[in-house]
């Protein structure tokens, strides 16, 4: 059972009154799940929206019929993932797959909906905040991409 005092643990939750948080609670269950486990698979209606409490969660792109997998992201504690969620189609589109034992705080995106209907301050804040997670990954992957294209490759042709 999720607590209150397990959001206190989270960055993520500091802008939310005590009243506040009791309420995410509502909309709130903690997961846990083994070392290989599937939390989603993409494709998925996106019916959640996690944070780790313990573990670690890689978001992967899976082609079985190339036998390829692609690693995108990885999420640790304190860490969001399933934001699907907030933007139609509200499809998953990666694989959250659990790289080691995990716990996850899983909060039912319907009942978020009807929460931030009830108490538009609690929407405000809580997109807010997505907001500030989805900004400072933006910047990460503009500063990863600016170190591949920094410092150009010439190729020339040797004469033969």
């Amino acid at each position: 059972m999720t607590k209150v005092t397990d959001f206190n643990k989270f960055d993520f939750f500091n802008a939310f009154s005590e009243k506040q948080l009791a309420e995410l609670v509502k909309v709130t269950e903690t997961k846990t799940f083994k070392k290989g486990s599937e939390i989603y698979k993409e494709g998925d209606r996106a019916n959640h929206i996690y944070l780790v409490s313990k573990g670690w969660v890689s978001l992967r792109k899976v082609s079985p019929e190339r036998d390829i997998g692609i690693a995108f992201e990885n999420r640790e504690k304190g860490e969001l993932f399933g934001t699907a969620c907030f933007m139609k189609p509200q499809e998953y589109t990666l694989n959250a797959v659990c790289m080691e034992d995990s716990e996850v705080m899983a909060m039912d995106a319907d009942k978020l909906f009807d929460l931030f209907q009830k108490d538009y301050q609690i929407g405000y804040l809580f997109l807010k905040e997505i907001a500030k997670v989805y900004f400072e990954r933006y910047k990460n992957v503009k500063r990863q991409l600016y170190e591949m294209v920094k410092a150009p490759t010439i190729i020339t042709a040797l004469p033969g």
